[in-house]
């Protein structure tokens, strides 16, 4: 029998490190067990870790790909970074990108985004994607080969973020006076379309009705609350405690993407206890079973979305609430940790090209 404690671990280095932010990297990486060990890294540290330990086996784990910009010089910076790729590659290590977007948050992709995504879809020994939704529109922008494509589901997060009670949140946040309030959860960027998810809310709500939008805002986006008693900005990174209890007061939470490839805000809703509603993207439709969990509407539905939900009683949306939490129990960290450890696994065995990998 083996002795976990004697295993030695292969090392995982994952670029970027957004767990300060996030934790959903803490939460994939802490339950992978004693087999490998992640820790964060530029495709530079784990050159040089497969330098230090020539024909060990090594992965690479990039997530968010446009953190590998830094500025001027995007297509050089594309360059290094895939000749990076490649001899890390060449050595033997094997690569995994998770598709989190399709696009930068800020909707620019450039020619050296384009690039980038075009060599990786090459060179990446895995395609991740969270959703069949997901691997579809990744379909219509990218080159994907077939057999690299790995569909893992994107983990709840339960015991990342603290819970409360809804009575007691409200009285917390100076709202236990309000009749509706509705969630905007996370950074205040234009493709959430903030400004449009304002001017329908102050038209379809009542007097006791609130609109929190909580987040830090994206450099360079003008966003300025009218002055209304009905709307709430939270300005600034959120703590656990304050995200928790932000959608302990809430009676829904609002996600009006033009875009979501993948929505951790949607699934981190659902954990807590809240349904969604927001604009059909490939995120939303992983995660959202409308009616049951939540409305999904189509493009330009906002307002007819927003006064509906907001003529429904809370009651109605707290057990929209409650089948969401529901459906996130089935996204357990643990089960889906097993499904990364096989893929793993079957990078760093040396038959892996015998069994239908890159």
């Amino acid at each position: 029998m083996n002795d976990a404690a004697n295993v030695t671990p292969v090392p995982v280095t994952f670029f970027p490190d957004y767990r300060a932010t996030n934790p959903y990297q803490t939460l994939l990486y802490e339950n992978l067990g004693p087999a490998f060990k992640a820790e964060p890294g530029t495709i530079e540290d784990a050159l040089a870790l497969q330098k230090a330990s020539p024909g060990k086996p090594l992965l690479f784990h990039l997530h968010w790909e446009h953190a590998v910009f830094t500025g001027s010089g995007e297509p050089q910076v594309v360059d290094r970074f895939l000749d990076d790729i490649s001899r890390f590659h060449s050595a033997g290590g094997k690569v995994i990108w998770s598709i989190h977007n399709l696009r930068p948050h800020d909707g620019h992709k450039s020619n050296a985004n384009d690039d980038l995504q075009s060599g990786l879809s090459k060179m990446a020994d895995v395609l991740h994607l969270h959703s069949l939704p997901a691997v579809a529109a990744a379909r219509d922008e990218l080159d994907l080969t077939e057999r690299k494509i790995r569909v893992i589901s994107h983990h709840n997060y339960e015991g990342a973020y603290p819970v409360f009670p809804r009575k007691a949140a409200r009285a917390e946040l100076g709202l236990s006076g309000a009749r509706m309030v509705v969630l905007c959860p996370g950074r205040v960027a234009p493709y959430k379309q903030p400004h449009e998810l304002v001017s329908e809310f102050l038209k379809a709500a009542s007097p006791e009705d609130r609109l929190i939008i909580a987040g830090e805002t994206a450099r360079n986006f003008d966003f300025t609350l009218p002055s209304d008693a009905r709307l709430i900005h939270r300005e600034g990174f959120a703590t656990p405690e304050e995200v928790g209890r932000l959608h302990a007061a809430a009676d829904f939470v609002v996600l009006p993407y033009r875009a979501s490839l993948t929505s951790g805000s949607a699934i981190l809703a659902a954990t807590l206890g809240r349904a969604v509603i927001g604009q059909d993207t490939p995120g939303l439709r992983d995660v959202v079973a409308p009616p049951s969990t939540g409305i999904i509407y189509q493009n330009g539905g906002l307002a007819d979305a927003l006064h509906n939900a907001l003529d429904e009683e809370a009651e109605t949306w707290a057990e929209r609430g409650k089948a969401a939490a529901g459906l996130a129990r089935a996204r357990n960290q643990l089960a889906i940790a097993a499904t990364w450890r096989d893929v793993m696994n079957s990078l760093v065995r040396k038959d892996y090209s015998r069994l239908g990998g890159p």
